[in-house]
């Protein structure tokens, strides 16, 4: 049997169109696609007209008007396949830049909800502090990374973060009088590491634990880090430095030789 000789009722090409019945006897009546009749006087049509009336939906749908439709299929050039391969790639074309304009959205909510994150993490100090390190961070390079990884804290776990990390400086501020390698600091740095760790862990992408050679290189980009710094000395005067080498001292006599047992507390 020939392809087109394959024939649909209108009730049939309503279903595998998702066009009405009703559209499609008005398109019949305004000679935009006409059923054709058998011997028995029933309306039918063959596949290239399923074929014109993707067509039509797809010209519809870039919100050409029925006339113009008209005129262009049924010109004497007209070449439905032609047509319909031009219609993909430009379909496709349209998907390509939904897609990217999707991911650009994403990313927009992301940084937004990241930007949201950090205000509940800086909350309770300084109003006016908060605004210039927030204007500082979107000012440098990896600003956009800074929020984006915040962006992916729920907002129930931004909450509970924030309450650890109170009641760990809380504790913290109480020994910062004491030398870095007091028990009382190293058990607070092994808490500090662990929620650390487990922020990681949520932020970054197959993040696999923070071993001795990350903390390092971490807690070195934060001590140049003006911002970061800022924080701490806003809480407490001297705290910057005394919390990275406490931290270093942490990662040299008790992560460097047991890595394997440290990056699993989260």
């Amino acid at each position: 049997m020939n392809s087109r000789e394959k024939k649909y009722s209108v009730g049939q090409l309503s279903k595998l169109s998702d066009v009405s019945v009703r559209t499609l006897h008005f398109y019949d009546e305004k000679n935009l696609l006409k059923a054709k009749r058998d011997s028995n006087g029933y309306r039918f049509y063959d596949n290239y007209d399923v074929a014109l009336l993707q067509q039509i939906i797809i010209y519809r749908q870039m919100d050409m008007n029925l006339d113009d439709i008209t005129t262009i299929i049924h010109a004497d050039d007209f070449d439905l396949l032609s047509a319909l391969q031009k219609q993909r790639e430009l379909l496709i074309r349209r998907r390509d830049n939904t897609d990217e304009m999707i991911k650009r959205i994403e990313v927009s909510i992301q940084m937004t909800l990241g930007e949201e994150n950090l205000d509940v993490m800086l909350k309770g100090l300084p109003k006016a502090k908060i605004e210039e390190w927030k204007t500082e961070i979107k000012q440098d390079e990896n600003g956009k990374k800074v929020f984006e990884a915040y962006g992916k804290i729920s907002n129930d776990e931004i909450h509970d973060v924030k309450y650890e990390a109170d009641e760990w400086t809380t504790h913290y501020m109480e020994v910062t009088y004491l030398p870095v390698s007091d028990e009382k600091v190293q058990a607070l740095m092994k808490d500090a590491y662990v929620i650390m760790n487990r922020m990681l862990c949520k932020t970054i992408d197959d993040f696999a634990g923070a071993n001795y050679k990350f903390l390092k290189a971490t807690n070195a980009e934060g001590r140049k880090d003006k911002v970061v710094v800022d924080i701490y000395e806003t809480y407490q005067k001297g705290m910057a430095k005394h919390y990275f080498d406490a931290m270093d001292y942490f990662a040299e006599n008790s992560l460097k030789n047991n890595e394997d047992e440290y990056i699993k507390l989260r």
